[in-house]
């Protein structure tokens, strides 16, 4: 096939105050092209790239570099460039500003990719919306945006860096809407690779649609956080029907030093889908990293993971976040409000856990597992004061942890029911009686005020079982709770109407 090169401006650099043209650059059809906006090689000072416009070649690989083949460096800045694929080809690959590395305090432009529904079925997309290496020194990123509506797509998106932000590199606000019914979404908010120093994420958005589809979203770094790198407030709607959907807060690997997560939603409004969140490192969180104040509202008929701040380990000082769990209708899920294991001094948020609704079940099953703080806290961890809201759906609770050990201490939780709560249980309820097992669960309460219940002798409740330490609140035919406590719960146990 023929390679076809265009190059408006110069197959050299823009330098000093040099503008690029606003161009319209097609490409041809059954061949390579291969398109420059403005500079086949860097920017430097203070260069204007032009606004362009790139339309892809049929049935070609189509490469659109927006404003610099090479570098932006200096004080230069990207222009509002546009890339549409109108027709079928091949493979597309968009840089939106820099072919290479982004530096000093250069900007990126506002860049918009658009996929219409002509687009062949499986074809692959591969878009960079400012940098396709690195961005450092205090480089912003545009306020990028994609839109898809192809038959079928392959998409990755880097919305700022397809490697690494550091220094004080700032992303931009970037916006991802696809409604193909796509074989891949592959996004990453702000950087490919790890953020460090004081890199900031932006404000991103990835909204889905479409059947079958397999999304990946990683809110702000593919890799790690360190230093004092800050994750933007990222967003995920999703109404996919038989997705797979893995949303990464933060970062897809560990957080580290002083790095903070930003506040994260998940809102899943399709179904018969599988969801995993990670609020803010899928990895450990360590030193005094932060996690964000986060959110996941579950799909009907999903299968739900989350993990409110770290799929790991949360080590040394680093602290959870307040995070909120809402499992879907007739869903299953598995919901940790920290992480997979605490330890070290690791300080749990104060999370709200709430059970799915489901038509009743055998007592002894359940739809959900909430889990307060972590599977296993050790050391000098320590649990938040978490609220755990039981669906119609049988719930499995555990305030704290499945397994304490060492000097960890849980948080003073409250496990809230309503009417038909179906067959729920309390595993960790906690008392402060220091000479009873499970003095480490903190003082926890039952909340049955949604039940109009005024005080303890209106309660129905088994006689405590001093082998099992359990008893069984029964609220009306078919919903109850059996709870596991240090000794006979009392009236100091309850919040009432």
């Amino acid at each position: 096939m023929k390679r076809i090169f265009a190059r408006p401006i110069t197959d050299g650099s823009l330098h000093h105050h040099q503008v690029g043209t606003d161009d319209d650059l097609f490409g041809a059809s059954d061949t390579t092209n291969i398109l420059f906006g403005d500079a086949e090689q860097n920017f430097f000072n203070f260069a204007v790239g032009g606004n362009d416009t790139f339309t892809a070649g049929p049935n070609s690989i189509n490469t659109f570099y927006g404003d610099a083949g090479g570098n932006l460096q200096g004080h230069s800045t990207g222009g509002s460039d546009t890339f549409l694929t109108t027709a079928t080809s091949d493979s597309d690959t968009f840089y939106g500003d820099a072919g290479k590395d982004m530096l000093g305090h250069s900007r990126g432009g506002d860049d918009h990719f658009i996929v219409t529904p002509t687009t062949s079925f499986g074809s692959s997309d591969t878009i960079y919306g400012d940098a396709a290496g690195d961005m450092s020194g205090l480089t912003s990123g545009g306020n990028d945006t994609f839109q898809g509506s192809a038959a079928a797509l392959n998409l990755t998106f880097y919305g700022d860096a397809g490697k690494n932000m550091s220094g004080q590199a700032q992303g931009g606000n970037d916006t991802v809407t696809d409604s193909s019914n796509s074989l891949h979404n592959i996004v990453y908010g702000d950087a490919g690779l790890d953020m460090s120093g004081h890199a900031a994420g932006g404000d991103d958005i990835l909204t889905v649609s479409g059947n079958r589809a397999s999304n990946f979203f990683w809110g702000d770094a593919g890799g790690s956080m360190s230093d004092q790198s800050v994750g933007g407030n990222d967003a995920f709607t999703t109404s996919a029907i038989n997705a797979l959907n893995i949303f990464y807060g933060d970062a897809g690997g560990d957080m580290s030093d002083r790095a903070h997560g930003g506040n994260d939603t998940f809102k899943d409004t399709g179904f018969i889908t599988q969801d995993t969140f990670y609020g803010d490192a899928a990895g450990n969180m360590v030193d005094h990293a932060a996690g964000g104040n986060d959110t996941f509202m579950g799909g009907s008929q999903s299968q739900s993971t989350f993990y409110g701040d770290a799929g790991k380990d949360m080590g040394g000082n680093a602290d959870g976040g307040d995070d909120t769990f809402v499992g879907g209708l007739l869903s299953n899920n598995l919901a940790y409000g920290d992480a997979l294991s605490m330890s070290g001094n690791a300080h749990g948020g104060n999370d709200k856990l709430v059970g799915s609704d489901a038509p009743p079940a055998p007592a002894g099953t359940y739809r959900s597992v909430l889990v307060g703080d972590a599977k296993v806290m050790s050391d000098d961890a320590r649990g938040g004061n978490d609220t755990l809201i039981s669906g119609s759906g049988n719930d499995d609770m555990w305030g704290d942890a499945q397994t304490m050990t060492g000097n960890a201490r849980g948080g003073n939780d409250t496990f809230v029911f309503k009417f038909n709560n179906g067959h729920d249980k309390i595993e960790d309820f906690g008392q402060g009686v220091r000479s009873q097992p499970g003095s480490n669960w903190g003082i926890d309460h039952i909340d049955v005020t949604a039940l109009g219940v005024q005080d303890f002798s209106q309660l129905s409740i088994s006689t405590f079982d001093l082998v099992t330490h359990q008893s069984t609140i029964t609220f009306s035919s078919g919903n109850d709770v059996v709870v596991h406590s240090q000794v006979a719960l009392t009236a100091h146990d309850f919040l009432f109407a």
